[in-house]
């Protein structure tokens, strides 16, 4: 394999190992108490129904806006939303005006991710590699659909956020990968030849896709250990949609600890 001067990594499944559970009854239940205390009055599956139906419609809406069908939306957005379409038929001494909500939506965001979430850690091999990759005088960036408000406190949980020379995370940028402008946009905001970069990801058609789309070579993690067979079948969609017949990964490898 050839020297990369710079690596352009996803982050969940691929450095890190996360575990969130969005379903759970439990979640809305508490999710429904903490609106509750401000004065939002909703049913757990009655939340549910809100938020999944919010953020349906702000994705139809930033998809037009961007004239791309991989909008990725803030969900402190929805968040808001929630809390001014409830009804408030309690009187609370939290109830917030406008001033307030932007707080408010950073802390109801990470409640919820912190509720959902049931793991988090660095996968073993991650910061060794991120350091080995650092003492080679090599870029390290991140390129990753994912929700600034409660990534970031994840990474800097993680102990990665100072190996990183530059990071893209979709909800800043309003799309998200595979779509090809997300890449264009990180390679132009850091100065970065693509043919001098490499993604590094555990998604055919999000990861391997994005660097399809624009010309650049990638390394596959296969963290989820998919059979030879649905691997094949994974990058033969992935080529169907970009309309590249015979890209592959330079490299595949069962750990991220194998790229070095």
């Amino acid at each position: 394999m050839k020297h990369y001067k710079n690596y352009i990594f996803d982050l969940y499944g691929t450095l890190v190992d996360i575990e969130t559970n969005e379903k759970s009854p439990s979640l809305w239940k508490k999710m429904a108490e903490l609106y509750s205390v401000y004065g939002a009055d909703y049913r757990p599956a009655e939340l549910r129904r809100a938020y999944t139906s919010i953020v349906k419609e702000e994705e139809s809406i930033l998809g037009k806006e961007e004239d791309t069908a991989y909008p990725e939306i803030k969900l402190e957005k929805v968040f808001v939303r929630l809390y001014k379409e409830a009804d408030h038929t309690h009187e609370s001494i939290y109830s917030l005006n406008d001033d307030q909500l932007p707080a408010f939506s950073q802390f109801i965001a990470n409640a919820f991710r912190v509720i959902s979430r049931k793991r988090l850690a660095a996968y073993p091999n991650t910061e060794k590699v991120l350091k080995t990759l650092k003492e080679r005088g090599c870029g390290v960036y991140l390129l990753s659909n994912a929700q600034y408000v409660f990534t970031m406190p994840e990474i800097e949980k993680t102990g990665l956020l100072s190996y990183f020379d530059g990071m893209f995370i979709s909800s800043e940028h309003r799309v998200r990968k595979p779509e090809p402008e997300f890449m264009r946009e990180l390679l132009d905001e850091y100065g970065l030849d693509k043919d001098q970069c490499v993604m590094v990801g555990n998604d055919y058609d999000s990861d391997i896709g994005i660097a399809a789309s624009v010309g650049m070579d990638s390394i596959f993690i296969n963290t989820f250990e998919l059979s030879k067979d649905e691997k094949n079948k994974r990058l033969l969609a992935m080529r169907s949609r970009v309309g590249c017949t015979d890209y592959e990964p330079v490299l595949t490898v069962d750990d991220i600890g194998g790229i070095v």
